[in-house]
């Protein structure tokens, strides 16, 4: 073959063992970013759900607790929460249930938390995060709820919810690892 300048020069037959290496260590980059990126995503989706159904159960909270005039209550437990307009109880001093006759006729809404979420929760009056159930949430008739704080999080990665008291909306921060 000749080149441009008219030098002679033979032909390649192949990669060297170097070009091949630096080409696998690029496709290896890309390949554990990816990976990493794909981890996140799926964390970020269930903290992000667990979110958004504490933030939709609080919205119906106070929407029914104004319109029908009548209390309504969020009920936490290790596995998730329930909304509910029946005024909870303890029973066996493990978690609060609503009433036995809230599951009769009264509004009852039951809300799972993705698998590997731990929730969180800053109640009234506290300073410290605690994952013990037993905690309710009440809403009440004047458009007023108490004052709360929940954390959803997987690992070193968390969801953050502050609420307000007067609106029912939160403010939300969230950390991905």
């Amino acid at each position: 073959m000749i080149s441009a300048t008219g030098e002679r020069r033979a032909l390649r037959g192949g990669y060297s063992l170097f070009e091949v290496l630096i080409v696998l260590a690029i496709i290896a980059m890309f390949t554990g970013f990816f990976l990493v990126r794909f981890d996140d995503g799926a964390t970020e989706e269930s903290l992000t759900q667990a979110a958004t159904d504490i933030k939709a159960a609080a919205l119906k909270a106070k929407k029914r607790a104004y319109a029908f005039r009548r209390d309504q209550y969020i009920l936490f437990d290790r596995g998730g929460f329930v909304l509910t307009e029946s005024p909870p109880v303890a029973e066996a001093a493990l978690a609060i249930e609503p009433r036995p006759e809230a599951r009769g006729g009264a509004f009852h809404e039951s809300y799972r938390l993705p698998a590997e979420t731990v929730m969180e929760l800053m109640p009234p009056g506290t300073k410290r995060w605690t994952k013990e159930p037993g905690y309710f949430w009440t809403f009440r008739s004047s458009g007023l709820s108490d004052p709360m704080a929940v954390r959803f999080s997987i690992g070193k990665s968390y969801a953050r919810l502050q609420f307000n008291v007067l609106t029912g909306l939160a403010e939300e921060e969230m950390f991905l690892e």
